[in-house]
């Protein structure tokens, strides 16, 4: 049984600014996650589902194939991947939306929240008639 998932389109590209956000905010965490999360944005354009299974990925980074399972349980636990879609019992994955708050802020935009609108409302007093 597979989940799909409708594609993540984003304009953000990894940069030396983004690598340094994700570097500062993933500071507290396990050395081996940095690295799983640095693949995933790496491996395929930001947005992308990486379609690259867990075994390679252990292989690619030198790490065991447990320790990146758990790197990928918790980097996805806490919005760094996304799950896009399961094919049997494989997930794959894509950079979740702190990744995307991480390139926004590297680029200086000041709405992070792409997935969110923002409402601006319009005065049609009287005061606005006179001006």
């Amino acid at each position: 049984m597979s989940t799909h998932a409708m594609p993540q389109q984003h304009d953000a590209e990894f940069t030396q600014a983004l690598m340094h956000q994700l570097m500062l905010q993933t500071a507290g965490a396990p050395g081996a996650d940095f690295r799983v999360l640095v693949f995933y944005a790496t491996a395929v354009p930001l947005g992308q589902t990486v379609r690259v299974v867990g075994k390679s990925i252990a292989e690619e980074l030198k790490l065991s194939e447990p320790t990146v399972s758990k790197s990928i349980r918790r980097l996805a636990g806490e919005g760094w991947l996304e799950l896009v879609y399961r094919q049997g019992p494989i997930n794959f994955y894509r950079i979740g939306p702190r990744v995307m708050q991480a390139a926004s802020a590297a680029n200086g935009d000041e709405d992070v929240d792409d997935d969110l609108a923002t409402v601006h409302h319009l005065s049609f007093g009287q005061q606005d008639a006179t001006e």
